[in-house]
Parts: structure tokens; sequence; C-alpha cells
């Protein structure tokens, strides 16, 4: 009898047997290339449909179980194997593993949100475009204007604290950042659309009187810059963040005499999508594959890279803004995660904005607001009671719930505890993908305005063709105007 029972054991092994061997198995793999992402992190059909064929590809499986894995024909060397990393007995325990404990559906919590006045909607005239395309947008607090980038036009507008527009600056490219110097905005330009592109279709402008001068070309769609004089000789300098889908990286352009400007490669991640820099310390966000923090000490002289924290790459990490939150003295993160459009396209409940508030030992203690498909967030004293409260958008935003409380959230202070509120009416307006506070009109308080672009992937959403009518229709730029003063 004994005998019989070991013979089935070996045949059939228990279910806790399969999947202990399938899940140490995931977490060693996984390993080689980011942090372990747990089974419940997805739904089973995602998991099955959409993120294991994609890793069989990289594993350099061609085909299993019936399925054919079709690597990415525009991806270099060395991310699809060519050859099975493992054998095809590991990896069908890690399909197994994923496919007996992954959740049928992923939980669903939508805090209510309440109502605010703090806010008036304002916007630019809607008749100036066919629809809007707006990519990056930013208030110009000296000069009372606002810079919006227009992709469809392929240039620079610029509007008065009113939002009406003054003047368009054509560029043939999108700009997906604005930094402002003393002499008027540098701008990085992705290339000629917003896709991912593996080419280095990207380049760094300035305007001058002749149009702009390109101040650097060949880039790997830049989609963040900081402009500044890094090293104290009188010169600007520009640190550039490039995030593609397999190529990318940070880079650090060092002004010369000449105009020129001379190269140091940082990092060499593709997924480089934010930076912030404080003092002498550059803060990066890395939001492709190996999800993570970094802050890198010296960088301008002899870079010194620390992780400060990591996270599996379906977060979806999406902006990152480094600020003393809580006014301790200690740093503290505001991060949010929420792209949605590659691998593992549903609604997530880890997706929104994390507070991470900086302690004494160097560890960071976490809050959570969840807000599906967060993609920018930013800290300002709104509502002007000497504490930091945080509006955030979200640009792949659950159509399943009202559009006043999925694209736009102003979280409140309270005594160290944020409460989410809305903006009535601002979401029939667009979809809301960038976003830029300040005081456009000079009364003392702080002001944001929106980019509205309207189309693009949808990720989970579900919009109907009259919302998408709706949403192409709307303006190129929402202001939210402060009414406290």
């Amino acid at each position: 009898m004994h005998r019989y029972l070991t013979l089935l054991l070996l045949l059939f092994p228990p279910y806790g047997t399969h999947a202990e061997e399938g899940e140490n198995r995931a977490r060693e793999v996984c390993a080689i290339c980011h942090a372990f992402p747990d089974a419940d992190l997805l739904s089973r059909d995602i998991w099955l449909g959409h993120v294991l064929p994609e890793m069989g590809a990289r594993l350099g499986f061609q085909s299993f179980q019936g399925r054919i894995y079709i690597p990415n024909p525009d991806a270099p060397d060395g991310i699809y194997a060519d050859a099975p990393m493992i054998s095809p007995a590991e990896w069908k325990a890690i399909i197994e593993y994923y496919t007996r404990t992954a959740p049928e559906r992923l939980p669903y919590d939508w805090p209510t949100r309440r109502q605010t006045d703090l806010f008036s909607i304002e916007m630019s005239d809607p008749a100036l475009h066919e629809f809007p395309t707006t990519t990056a947008v930013h208030i110009d607090v000296g000069k009372q204007q606002i810079l919006a980038a227009d992709a469809f036009a392929l240039g620079v507008e610029t509007y008065d604290k009113d939002v009406d527009r003054i003047e368009t600056l054509r560029i043939g490219g999108v700009v997906s950042k604005f930094a402002l110097t003393g002499a008027g905005y540098w701008a990085s330009v992705m290339g000629p659309d917003i896709g991912q592109r593996e080419a280095a279709f990207g380049m760094l402008i300035r305007p001058d009187d002749a149009g702009f001068e390109r101040m650097a070309t060949g880039l790997h769609r830049p989609v963040d810059l900081i402009v500044g004089d890094v090293n104290s000789d009188g010169l600007d300098d520009a640190i550039i963040a490039e995030f593609g889908t397999h190529r990318g990286g940070l880079r650090l352009l060092i002004g010369q005499a000449d105009g020129t400007f001379l190269i140091r490669q940082l990092l060499e991640d593709a997924g480089v999508s934010a930076l912030e820099l404080v003092g002498e310390t550059l803060w990066v966000l890395i939001a492709q594959g190996d999800e993570r923090i970094v802050r890198i000490d010296a960088f301008a002289t002899d870079p010194v890279v620390t992780e400060v924290a990591r996270f599996p790459p379906v977060y979806g990490s999406s902006s990152l803004q480094v600020i003393d939150l809580n006014l301790d003295g200690y740093v503290d993160l505001l991060l949010t995660t929420g792209d949605n459009a590659d691998f593992s396209p549903e609604y997530k409940p880890y997706h929104g904005v994390h507070v991470l508030i900086g302690q004494p030992d160097g560890t960071f203690a976490r809050q959570f607001y969840p807000l599906d498909g967060a993609t920018s967030a930013v800290a300002a004293d709104f509502d002007l009671d000497g504490d930091l409260d945080i509006a955030a958008i979200a640009y792949y935003a659950r159509t399943d719930a009202p559009l006043d409380e999925s694209l736009f959230m102003l979280l409140i202070n309270e005594e160290g505890q944020f409460q989410p509120a809305k903006v009535a009416g601002l979401g029939r307006l667009g979809r809301f993908v960038a976003m830029s506070a300040g005081d456009i009109d000079g009364d003392g308080d702080t002001d944001i305005a929106l980019a509205n672009m309207a189309f693009g992937p949808y990720g989970p959403m579900t919009v109907s063709s009259d919302l998408q009518k709706q949403w192409l229709a709307g303006p190129a730029v929402v202001l939210l105007r402060n009414e406290l003063r």
C-alpha cells in the first residue's frame, strides 16, 4: 500500500509541491531582470494572455503549449534569447504557478471623493485645434504664461494668464518637457511622434530670434529634462532622461564654451523617465522593466549610484517628485504608478499616488491613495493652510467610475493624512497627460495647468464613441484657477 502511495505521489505531486516549485523557480528567473512579481498582482487571463508569452519569448522559447511566441523584431540583440535559458519543465512549473495562484480578477476599491470648490475651470478655445494633442505643459510664473506642446502641429504654443493663445512656434517634433532658464526655456523633443521608437530621433532645443536652435540631436526619446549650471562654470548644462522600449538612458550634457556639449552616459537603462535635482544629488525614476528609484550623488564629477526603492515591472511607475512633504527636514518621495498600456492592460489596485515619508534611519514609511492609471502628481500648498497638498492626474483613468473622480484627484493634507477630493465638471473636458503647478496670475495662490491629449492608447479603458467625441472636442489646455485669492 505504501509503495503504491509513493508511486502516486511521484507521478502526481500534491498541488502545494507544484506551486512551491514554480514560485521558487519564478523568483530565481525573474530576479535576473527585475523584482519578482507575485501572482496576485495580475489576473490569470493577463498572465496567460499577455505577460507570460512575452516572458517566454525573452527566455528563448519559440513555442510552448501550442502558443507561438513572437519576439519584437525591432528589439536589439540580447533582449530575446536565441535558445531556451531554462528547461521546458522549469518553464512549465512557472506557468503552472501563475495559472494556479493568480486571481480571476483583481480587487476593486474606489474611495469616495468629496467635492472641492478650491478651483474654477478655465480653458483655451477649443476652436483653435481640430482636436487636442497637448503632450507637455508648463506655467511660467515670471511671465505669467503657459507653455504647451502641440503634438499634431509639432510646435509650442504660448498662452497668457487668461488662457488666450499668444503665439505658436513650429519645431517639427513632439515636445515632452520644458525647462525654464534665465533667458527663456529649453525643451526636450521626443521625435516626430510620441511612440517608443528604437531610433534616436530626439533633440534638445531652445527658441532664438530665427525660430529655435538645436542644442543636441540623436537623443533616444527624451521625456524629462533639467537645465542648469551643474559644474559652476557659468555655462548651461543639461540632464536628459531617455525612455524607450529597449534603448534609452540618462545623459549629462556638459556645456562647452563653443556651444557644444561634452556628453556623459550616467545610466544605460531603457526606461529612465523622471528626474529630480536636489542640491548635488540627482534622483532618478526608472520605469521600464526593472522599475526602481535611484539617487546619484556627485553625479557631475564622480557618480555614486544608490538604489532607494524597487518595484515589480507591472507597477507602471509614471512620475516622481522629491520634496520634504511634511516639513520635518527629511527627504520624502511622491511617486505615481499607472502606466497601463504595455503587457498587462487592466485596472490595478496598486495604481495611484504613493507617498513615501522619509525616516531618520533612511527608510521610508508608505502611504497610498488609489487612482487607476495615475500619470503625474505634484505637491503644493493649494489651500494655503501651511502644509503641502497633492494634485494628481490619470491618463489611463477608470471609465467605469465617475470621470470627475477618475481623471483628476486633489489630496488635501489634514494633519499628515490626505483626503481625496474632486473638481466638478473636469472629467468631460479630456484626458490629461501632463500638468504644471504655479501662481500664474500673481495673486499668491497656486494654480494648475493641465495638458489635454484626448487620443492615445486606451489600455484597459472602455471609451464610448460619444465620450471620445466629447474629449476630442475639448480644449488643448485646461487651467484650474485657485479661487482662494
